[in-house]
């Protein structure tokens, strides 16, 4: 028995001796509606995980936002309770007077989004990855707490109106409504992404890699909305800059071909994105990071709308070395620049894994 504890120990001293395995940007995706049938930008780790070696994440994702075009401001019907609440009907029927209104939207959700993300290192130089999604639309449980922080500042209007934890997604072009559902949707697959990162540029302090990624169109966000092939083609870099403080950066171009006629007629634009993210590694086991991340304008300029405007949001966690191969990470999202166009806020946790 008195050796079994010896070995033990002795395991567990050379368990704490091994380095840990580093997590790289956390890839951040934006969760607005209109966002989820296209590729968004999604940062990527630069550092190559070496040849043989595999990466496994379970990342879950709630993500609520209460959006609306500026026309419906002071038009949103009421319930018995004084709470907002748009039907189809209702919709419908002030959509019909504004023909000359290119979009009209009313945006009332919650998004859970699970993705399997697995990345192997076909070389010391290259690694191979994808992205597998599945997502729930529902009510949630994030209005109680949203409505309460915006009483406390940052007001955002309707958030006290609003009717708490509902589904309503409505759109209209020109007068006429062309997507409307209050109905929850559970387990949905999206469409995977896969991806290549290939290193540049190796030195003491920095790590600088070119990434291209590639999603089909395989299936139909809302069961309506179909893209094209999306790409992007992207540099990312990380930079060393002393022993606790490590700094992440990078950006992308994406191009949005044309998809189903449903999914062209919202008029997506090609994009950029880019993200920077501070790292502090003072403790060995648990490390918080800040990371800002910013897109461009996904939609031309329209009137009641703000779709043509960049967005900027923060991604703040910590992750947690639970071993020296496996991670908790625990995150909040929230917007920075309420242009309208985002998920108003998030939580995160993701269980990540190297073998």
């Amino acid at each position: 028995m008195r050796r079994v504890c010896l070995a033990a120990l002795a395991a567990l001293g050379l368990a704490a001796e091994e380095p840990l395995h580093e997590m790289g940007p956390f890839p951040t995706r934006e969760m607005f509606p209109l966002y989820l049938p296209t590729m968004a930008y999604q940062p990527v780790d630069p550092v190559p995980l070496g040849q043989g070696q595999w990466r496994w994440a379970l990342n879950w994702t709630e993500a609520n936002t209460f959006q609306f075009s500026d026309f419906f401001e002071n038009q949103a019907p009421r319930d018995q309770s004084g709470r907002i609440a748009v039907t189809r009907d209702y919709f419908a029927s002030v959509v019909a007077k504004h023909p000359d209104i290119p979009t009209l939207y009313f945006f009332d959700e919650e998004i859970a989004r699970f993705e399997l993300q697995g990345r192997y290192g076909l070389t010391d130089r290259t690694d191979l990855w994808l992205f597998l999604p599945i997502q729930n639309h529902t009510g949630g449980f994030l209005d109680p707490l949203i409505e309460g922080f915006h009483k406390i500042g940052f007001e955002q209007y309707g958030r006290d109106l609003v009717t708490k934890n509902q589904v309503t997604l409505a759109v209209a072009n020109n007068g006429k409504v062309t997507f409307f559902s209050n109905e929850r949707i559970v387990g949905k697959t999206q469409d995977p992404v896969l991806g290549i990162t290939q290193r540049l540029l190796q030195t003491q302090d920095w790590t600088v890699s070119g990434t291209f990624s590639l999603k089909p169109p395989l299936t139909h966000t809302y069961d309506v909305y179909q893209s094209g092939w999306d790409q992007s083609y992207g540099i990312t870099a990380q930079w060393r800059a002393a022993p606790r403080q490590v700094f992440y950066f990078g950006g992308a171009f994406i191009e949005r071909p044309r998809g189903s006629s449903s999914y062209t007629a919202l008029g997506f634009r090609d994009g950029v994105g880019l993200h920077a993210t501070w790292e502090y590694r003072k403790w060995r086991t648990v490390q918080p990071y800040v990371q800002l991340y910013w897109q461009s304008g996904y939609l031309a300029p329209q009137p009641y709308q703000h779709f043509d405007q960049p967005s900027l949001q923060h991604d703040i966690g910590v992750h947690w070395h639970w071993t020296t191969r496996t991670t908790l990470t625990f995150r909040y999202l929230n917007n920075i620049s309420h242009n309208g166009n985002t998920a108003d806020m998030g939580l995160g946790v993701s269980l990540t894994a190297h073998f």
